[in-house]
């Protein structure tokens, strides 16, 4: 049972252009959406993102995703071992190899997708 592999592994996966189906609010420093946002940043300990797609009958303004093509890319599973109480040194490491599984994946499909070569995946 020592070594036992989970039958389920991470998978890195990452979607190119998915960040394009919506347009965010720009809230510069002391403006009221952002006074807004650090209000319930406060309060609640998240904020909300300010987002709008398109309408339903318009392409302007709405909550509907904007028509853009997502790619879908997936890596190679990383297998897991089981452990039932990880140290957290194990599951730091464990993160360190799916990011860099990730940012490796990104690299190897950017420019397919029109992202230049220059340009590097911020895990934050």
């Amino acid at each position: 049972m020592d070594n036992e592999i989970y039958r389920a592994s991470l998978v890195p996966v990452y979607s190119f252009g998915e960040s394009d189906i919506y347009d965010s609010t720009c809230n510069v420093p002391g403006s009221k959406m952002r006074k807004l946002q650090e209000f319930l940043m406060k309060f609640t300990g998240f904020s909300l993102p300010i987002f709008h797609g398109r309408g339903i009958f318009n392409y302007t303004m709405g909550i509907i995703p904007y028509r853009r093509r997502i790619n879908t890319v997936v890596g190679k599973p990383i297998p897991v071992v089981k452990n039932p109480n990880p140290t957290k040194t194990e599951v730091e490491d464990m993160h360190t190899i799916y990011v860099d599984a990730l940012k490796a994946l990104f690299d190897e499909h950017k420019t397919k997708y029109g992202i230049s070569e220059d340009i590097s995946l911020e895990i934050i």
